[in-house]
C-alpha cells in the first residue's frame, strides 16, 4: 500500500508540472475549406498555395474551379498567376472560419478586375458593315443581323469604373453611337437599327393599347431618290383575301399611315380584320392620292410600261392581333400585263425580333 501511494504521488506531481507549461499539450487540428473560384480569363491561370499549384483553369474564357484546401487553423493566401509564370497577378485571403468560400477572377491578359458586365448587342444593319469597339478595341463586326445575346460580350472593370462602347462604320473613325458602360448592372443591352447612314438605338416597341389591334412602327426609304419628290408619304390601306382573286377593298373609314421623308419611325395601331385576310396598300404623297415621284422613267418604269394605280393589289402587311411590329418600308414596282402597266408599292423588312 505504501508503494502504491508513493507512485500515485509521483504521477500527480508530474502532471502538475506539465499543466504549468505555457505551450499546448496538443496542436490545434487543421481546418478544411471548400473553395470555389469562378471567372473569365483570356489566358490559362494557376492558383498557388504555399508554393504549390492547387488548381488551374481548363476552359476559357469562362471557368469554374472547385477544390478542398487545408488551412491549418489560420487564414490562407491564394496567389494567382499566369500558367507557367512566376509573376503574381493578385492574391486573395481565404478565411479559416468557414467551410464554403468563393471568389471571382476576371482577367483580360493584363489585369485582374473585380467585376464583369455582360453586354448584349442586338440589332440590324440594313446596308454596309459596322464595327463595335470597347475603349477603342474591336470586339465585334458584321452586317445584316447582329446578335451576340447567346453569350454576350464580356466587359471587365473594377467597381465604380466606366468604359466606352462605340459603333462605327467599317473603315471610318467617326463614331455613329457612343455609350458609357457602368460597372452595374451585371447585364446591359444595346439594341440598334442602322439604315446605312444613321443609327437608331434602343428602339422601344410598345404593345397596342387594345390587344385586339396590332401596333406598327415603321419608316420609309426610297430606292429611287432621283425620282422621289422628297415629301412625306402615306400608306392608303386596303384589305383582301389572298386565297381568292377578289379585288382589294379600301378600309372604311379610310386608314392612312403617315411616314416621314426624313426616315424617322412613325407608329399606328391597326384594327383587326377577318381571319386569313391581310392588309395591302398604296404609297401616295401625304394628303393626296398622287404618287410621290416625278420623271416616271427608268429605273422606275420597266420596259416602258406606264404607271398604273395600284389600288391595293400589291404590298402586303400581315395582321397579328396583340403584336408590335418594327418595319422598314422600301418602295418597289410590280408589272401588270393586262393592260400593260407598272404599279408602285413597297415591301417591308421586319426588324421586330431584334427589339423584343
Amino acid at each position: 500500500m505504501i508503494v502504491k501511494s508513493g507512485l500515485a504521488s509521483m504521477l500527480l506531481f508530474m502532471l502538475c508540472i506539465s499543466c504549468n507549461k505555457k505551450e499546448l499539450a496538443l496542436p490545434e487540428e487543421g481546418k478544411v475549406v471548400k473553395l470555389t473560384v469562378k471567372g473569365n480569363s483570356t489566358e490559362q491561370l494557376e492558383f498557388v498555395y504555399k508554393d504549390e499549384v492547387i488548381a488551374e483553369t481548363k476552359t476559357l474564357p469562362a471557368f469554374e474551379l472547385n477544390t478542398l484546401l487545408s488551412v491549418d487553423g489560420q487564414d490562407a493566401e491564394i496567389k494567382i498567376r499566369k500558367k507557367g509564370s512566376a509573376g503574381i497577378l493578385k492574391s486573395n485571403v481565404i478565411s479559416a472560419s468557414s467551410y464554403n468560400q468563393d471568389f471571382t477572377v476576371y482577367y483580360d491578359g493584363s489585369k485582374i478586375y473585380d467585376n464583369l458586365v455582360t453586354l448584349l448587342i442586338k440589332g440590324y444593319v440594313l446596308s454596309g458593315e459596322l464595327e463595335f469597339l470597347l475603349d477603342g478595341n474591336l470586339v465585334l463586326s458584321g452586317t445584316g443581323i447582329i446578335n451576340n445575346t447567346g453569350n454576350g460580350t464580356a466587359v471587365l472593370m473594377d467597381k465604380g469604373m466606366t468604359r466606352e462602347f462605340q459603333i462605327r462604320k467599317k473603315g471610318e473613325a467617326t463614331a455613329l453611337l457612343t455609350r458609357t458602360i457602368q460597372s452595374l448592372p451585371a447585364q446591359q443591352s444595346v439594341n440598334f437599327f442602322f439604315d446605312g447612314k444613321a443609327i437608331v438605338d434602343n428602339v422601344k416597341l410598345d404593345p397596342p393599347a387594345d390587344p385586339a389591334n396590332m401596333m406598327v412602327k415603321a419608316k420609309f426609304e426610297t430606292q429611287w431618290p432621283a425620282n422621289f419628290k422628297g415629301v412625306d408619304v402615306e400608306l392608303v390601306l386596303y384589305t383582301k383575301d389572298p386565297r381568292t382573286n377578289a379585288a382589294a377593298v379600301k378600309t372604311s373609314p379610310e386608314i392612312r399611315f403617315a411616314l416621314s421623308k426624313d426616315g424617322s419611325f412613325n407608329a399606328i395601331e391597326l384594327p383587326p380584320i377577318p381571319a386569313n385576310y391581310i392588309y395591302s396598300y398604296d404609297i401616295v404623297e401625304k394628303g393626296t392620292d398622287q404618287i410621290p415621284y416625278v420623271n416616271l422613267a427608268p429605273p422606275i418604269l420597266t420596259n416602258g410600261f406606264p404607271f398604273t394605280p395600284n389600288l391595293g393589289r400589291f404590298g402586303e402587311l400581315k395582321f397579328e392581333a396583340g403584336k408590335s411590329k418594327l418595319l422598314v418600308l422600301r418602295d418597289s414596282r410590280f408589272l401588270i400585263g393586262t393592260p400593260r402597266g407598272t404599279a408602285l408599292s413597297g415591301t417591308f423588312t421586319d426588324l421586330s425580333q431584334y427589339f423584343q
